[in-house]
């Protein structure tokens, strides 16, 4: 036997014994490789494998294997891809004829599907009504609650009808008693049908033949009788799963918004640029299987060799393309799965309704005296196609054919026989065993969750893959203090939301979606609710009871990148709309929180926040809280130099490193320091801006921090650094700096945010004591709206109460008054550079989840992850939405000549978008808008040496020319006529 025979035989033996014990019982099911067979068969080039049927199933086989690299080929019969999937164009609207409604209960996998996919969804009805003997039975409906399930009002007084209101009751306690004993005992045999289960529980035969005969008939599309012989154990698992053992509390079912069909364009553009082959009407004859592989006639007698096939057409068609060549096993199993046909017909006509219109339901099933099932769907409610005159409906089976008959077309649908439901067992058998995998609906329960799960499982077993499919979620089941809370923050969401769209989708199906009048270009978020605890955390608790419930995996969104960040711009979108209409009202803070249900929390958080003030105690602890959490966490999201601070970007793809060290630049070329200087930085962090000022400028350095970590970190650095005897780090409070020491130079980046309101003026008058008096202040922070700053300050938020206790962000006109009350500083230069944060809190966030093993692996858990997700989108929608600034100031004193002795040095503002253009540390300056071809040349060697530039108007030559003779400056002119020199000076080479 040759050798990768035998590896493949032992994997085989290996892959069974360990997939034995692999299912776990969880919302997913957890399937190791099996041998990958292709592998082996294909040793060399690349695998091309035969997917024959183009429904569900075969599109996502196609779609697995085309996207792992495969040369897949799609072969259809029809001229068009999709199957059931189905759709036709009538009086100018699309219509679904087969695959219409699914929910997120009961098609998980599906729905995942179709989330990845983009495509979009709306809500459905899947009301049910009854209608026996044209209306002289008994009619009732479930669609219109109390008054369409009496739709016959003589059955108000009717006591076998309520007889059958109560045996529905009980028909769902006794299911599950069932199924939790078939379930916990394996052994008991399962060939018990459904009429044996009804009859030995005594169910009248009203029960039957109005409610559970049409229910499954109506699914199925089959008789009487047939419904009656099928597996009870397959039925009653499928209506329990499914939630159909009671009337009304289903799950919301969903619809495709603009028809099946969009999907199944959007896989189709996707196996075409994966290179797929897509082959419509090409009906496959034959398929044979060699010891070189699978041999596929089709056509007009064409033949193909292929390394694999997967067939994913119907039980009975696959037994006929195999045809002699299928092996006694594959008839066997094969031939179980049994198929309801029938005719079908798109139509207008009314009659093929209940005669009662309150009993009109969006599945009418209309019993007659032979038994057969005939069941018409009503569109305009299953497919929101609103009022269309005559309603578009769909009958299968009529007992004649109906007027007004747009389309007439037949299809077959497997139903859920013993003998099916036994052969679902023994598929394994028959896999894979001659080069081809079978995959359809009808290994399931004949749906499209069913054929998408068959395909799915089917090619990953192909590819020797691993693979993971989802069981259907818990129907949540709020209680009644969580209903009221979901009433409430519905209603709420209803009235707050002004702008964009927000969908909230709960597992157990229900849907609401909120549509602001806003016409702002802001993204449509979907939310997937998980837990009812959801709504009580924000009725009690509202912002904090939000991130609350997203730490705890309450909800989550169908956009994993960036769902929760549109959804707090809607937000923030929504709130300023809001405050706009209620004209700013100023006496805001804890005590007017957005819900007055949250009164207490809002309370009690605010005096929480209250109590961690930064005292000379307090401060230290409140910064150990986040910055002593672990020097590794940091290194893994920020980038080398480990700078915690806004980035200044240059483009949208640019290297965080590189932003960062030209926002290091700018800070060092606004603070002018020479090699004769001692710098002051006030919160220094890891020391990146210390080793950068002194390997550019020679100066002498001190660095201040309250945090241990940081400042182990930070002497390491400067001891590898080899510059011990130019910097040195203290654990010290800005407070408890000497005033005996003055220092020529003081920087803060992003360290004030940490002072708190009531320390503002400590802080200034701290740096006043210090700062020599020619001496100059750079400060660096996140600045809050002045209109914002007093409810800010006065309530808590997520960042004050789960990233950095003590905080508060200053406003502008805060910090300037605190500055004129206890400094004699004056404001030199201001510039925003706010837009650059968004850019740099979505590179911490990417860096944060690509070394998410890494931070777990530290100790941290998962609610630490969700916690950290939450503090970057938080932060990030703030700038984004420009609602939060960063500011950089640059503070000197009245009459300071020496710090500004020259014009020309250092940064004198100008259009701040064309200095970020120039000032980059790699040397690519964009400077096509100032300059032709022939000046570029002259940049080249830039950074060898510090030179100045003028960007100058064409008409100030000579101007210019004179003053900077004999100097090292560059004069540089604009041919874009302007009246205002501009000055720019660039650094060192780093």
């Amino acid at each position: 036997m040759p050798r990768t025979r035998v590896k493949w035989s032992l994997s085989l033996l290996l892959a069974r014994e360990v997939r034995a014990k692999a299912r776990r019982k969880t919302d997913s099911v957890l399937y190791l490789p099996r041998p990958n067979f292709l592998a082996i068969a294909n040793l060399e080039g690349k695998m091309k494998v035969a997917v024959v049927g183009a429904g569900i199933s075969g599109l996502v086989s196609a779609f697995v294997l085309a996207k792992a690299g495969v040369e897949a080929v799609l072969f259809e019969k029809e001229d068009y891809l999709g199957g059931h999937s189905k759709t036709v164009h009538f009086d100018g609207l699309d219509l679904d004829l087969g695959f219409m409604v699914f929910n997120r209960v009961t098609y998980p996998n599906m729905m995942e599907f179709f989330e990845n996919l983009g495509v979009e969804m709306e809500v459905s009805d899947m009301s049910f009504s009854v209608s026996l003997d044209k209306g002289r039975g008994y009619e009732w409906g479930s669609r219109n609650g109390v008054s369409g399930l009496f739709a016959q009002k003589k059955n108000i007084l009717n006591p076998y009808f309520w007889q059958m209101i109560r045996e529905i009751l009980k028909f769902k306690d006794d299911v599950i008693n069932y199924l939790e004993v078939m379930e916990n005992n394996s052994d008991i045999d399962r060939n018990e049908t459904l009429g044996e289960f009804i009859k030995s529980r005594g169910y009248s035969e009203l029960f039957q033949e109005a409610y559970l005969v049409p229910m499954c008939g109506s699914i199925w599309s089959c008789s009487s009788e047939g419904v009656l012989s099928f597996s009870a154990f397959s039925v009653l698992s499928f209506c329990r799963n499914h939630h159909l053992l009671q009337l009304f509390g289903r799950p919301q079912w969903l619809t495709v918004k603009c028809r099946s069909h969009s999907y199944v364009k959007k896989v189709q553009e996707v196996l075409e640029s994966r290179g797929c082959q897509i082959r419509t009407s090409c009906e496959v004859k034959s398929i044979s299987t060699m010891d070189e592989g699978c041999n596929v006639s089709y056509g007009d007698d064409s033949q193909e060799m292929f390394d694999a096939c997967i067939i994913a057409t119907h039980a009975p068609d696959t037994l006929r393309i195999l045809g002699s060549q299928a092996t006694s096993e594959e008839v066997r199993v094969l031939g179980a799965f049994q198929y309801a046909y029938s005719d079908i017909y798109l139509h207008r006509d009314k009659t093929l309704m209940p005669q009662n219109p309150a009993a009109w339901s969006a599945w009418n099933f209309l019993g007659n005296t032979d038994k057969k099932v005939c069941l018409t769907y009503w569109l305009n409610v299953l497919q929101n196609l609103g009022e269309t005159g005559p309603p578009f409906l769909v009958t299968l089976n009529p007992d004649k054919e109906p007027e007004n008959i747009l389309l007439k077309w037949s299809t077959g649908h497997p139903i859920p026989s013993v003998a099916a439901s036994k052969a679902s067992t023994e598929l394994d058998a028959i896999q894979g065993k001659r080069r081809i995998w079978f995959c359809g609906a009808y290994q399931g329960y004949g749906f499209h969750e069913d054929g998408l799960k068959a395909g799915v499982m089917a090619a990953h077993n192909m590819l020797g893959n691993s693979f993971t499919l989802l069981s259907n979620p818990k129907h949540m089941v709020p209680s009644l203090a969580d209903t009221g809370a979901r009433l409430f923050v519905t209603r709420f969401l209803g009235q707050y939301i002004t702008s964009g769209s927000l969908t909230l989708m709960e597992e157990g199906g229900t849907i609401f979606t909120f549509e602001g009048s806003d016409k702002k270009c802001l993204p449509k978020v979907a939310l997937k609710v998980h837990s009812p605890q959801f709504y009580w955390k924000i009725a009690t608790r509202a912002d904090l009871g939000l991130a609350d419930a997203y730490i705890n995996g309450d909800f989550s969104f169908v956009d994993k990148d960036e769902g929760l960040l549109n959804f707090f711009l809607i937000l923030i979108a929504s709130r300023d709309t809001n405050s706009s209409i209620a004209k700013l009202k100023k006496n805001r803070g804890w005590w007017t929180p957005p819900l007055f249900t949250a009164c207490i929390s809002s309370a009690k958080y605010f005096f929480q926040h209250a109590s961690r003030q930064n005292t000379l105690t307090q401060a230290r602890r409140n910064i150990s809280r986040h910055y002593d959490l672990s020097n590794e966490l940091f290194s893994l999201f920020l980038d080398d130099t480990m700078t915690y601070s806004c980035a200044i970007f240059k483009g949208e793809n640019e290297d965080l490193k590189v932003a960062q060290m030209r926002k290091i630049s700018l800070l060092i070329e606004k603070a002018r320091i020479n090699k004769h200087h001692h710098v002051l930085e006030i919160g220094c962090g890891w020391g990146s801006l210390a080793i950068e000022v002194v390997k550019r400028t020679g100066c002498h350095y001190t660095g201040i921090t309250l945090s241990e970590e940081q400042l182990k970190y930070a002497e390491k650095r400067v001891k590898d650094a080899n510059l011990q005897d130019r910097i040195r780090f203290l654990l010290c409070d800005y407070r408890k700096l000497p005033s005996t020491e003055k220092y020529d130079r003081i920087i803060s980046c992003e360290m004030i945010e940490a002072v708190g309101h009531e320390f503002m003026e400590d802080f200034f008058g701290s740096c006043e004591s210090v700062l020599a008096e020619n001496g100059l202040f750079v400060i660096q922070f996140i600045s809050i709206p002045d209109e914002r700053y007093d409810e800010y300050r006065l309530s808590s938020d997520f960042i004050k109460e789960y990233i950095f206790p003590g905080g508060c962000l200053p406003s502008l006109s805060r910090l300037t008054t605190a500055m004129a009350t206890a400094s004699r500083l004056c404001v030199e230069h201001l510039e925003n550079i706010g837009i650059h944060y968004h850019q740099t809190l979505r590179c911490w966030r990417k860096n944060f989840f690509e070394n998410k093993s890494k931070i777990l692996q530290l100790g941290f858990d998962e609610r630490f992850i969700r916690t950290w997700e939450y503090y970057f989108d938080y932060c990030a929608a703030g700038f984004k939405s420009r609602t939060l600034g960063n500011y950089q100031i640059v503070y000197s004193r009245p009459g300071n000549v020496a710090a500004f002795s020259n014009p020309y040095e250092g940064n004198v503002p100008f259009l701040i978008s064309e200095r970020l253009n120039l000032i980059s540390m790699t040397c690519q300056l964009d400077i096509n808008a100032h300059f032709s071809s022939n000046k570029k040349r002259t940049l080249t060697s830039i950074y060898k040496r510090k030179i100045r530039f003028i960007i100058a108007p064409q008409q100030d030559r000579k101007t210019v020319r004179k003053n900077f003779k004999g100097t090292a400056e560059r004069p540089l002119y604009s041919p874009n006529s302007s009246s205002k020199t501009e000055i720019f000076t660039t650094n060192r080479r780093p």
